[in-house]
């Protein structure tokens, strides 16, 4: 009877183990499958955000109804309705670039942020390029100059050398006191005149 009670005493125990694990592995197969869930929702949502220009394309074009202003930032109705207009293109199934199309064909290149990179407007990102290349190789010879006239004396700063009077050599008067002497030479100067 022993050995059956000891057997019924860890099948008992055994049981109990075992009803103790299948809890522990049912909740870690849930929480692999929310996260799972949880993986999918967040890439789903991330996916339709990247999609989802009508709102970012006010931001980047100008209001014609506030000078210097974009879209999104500009506080007057008409503006709120272009932008609704663009998020219902969109909606709709437009393209960004045929609203962006429409738009220029409506109020002209002004609405863009930045003129388009043809014809005359091409300069505007050449001039930037050009001068920055100009102005550092002017830097750059520019200052190739000034070290290099540092280290060895030029033509015109030999005859200037020569004229200069040569130092007398100094002797007890002309040396300078030092701060202690300096200051008992001031006292004595009050003194005198006190």
């Amino acid at each position: 009877m022993s050995d059956r009670s000891e057997d019924v005493a860890h099948g008992s125990r055994g049981s109990g183990t075992q009803a103790r694990r299948r809890p522990q592995r049912l909740r870690r197969v849930l929480s692999g499958l929310i996260a799972v869930v949880c993986l999918f929702m967040i890439a789903s949502a991330g996916d339709a955000t990247a999609k989802s220009w009508g709102y970012d394309l006010a931001a980047e074009l100008m209001s014609p109804y506030c000078p210097g202003r974009t879209l999104a930032s500009c506080p007057s109705p008409q503006a709120a309705e272009l932008v609704q207009w663009m998020v219902m293109q969109e909606a709709a199934g437009s393209t960004q670039e045929e609203v962006i199309a429409v738009l220029i064909e409506r109020f002209g290149e002004e609405i863009l942020g930045s003129p388009p990179a043809k014809g005359i407007t091409l300069w505007a990102y050449i001039f930037p390029i050009m001068g920055f290349v100009v102005g550092g190789g002017f830097a750059v010879v520019t200052l190739r100059r000034i070290v290099a006239g540092g280290a060895a004396p030029s033509a015109e700063a030999a005859p200037l050398a020569e004229a200069a009077p040569a130092e007398a050599p100094r002797t007890e008067s002309t040396i300078e006191p030092n701060d202690d002497e300096l200051a008992r030479l001031v006292d004595t100067d009050l003194e005198a005149r006190a």
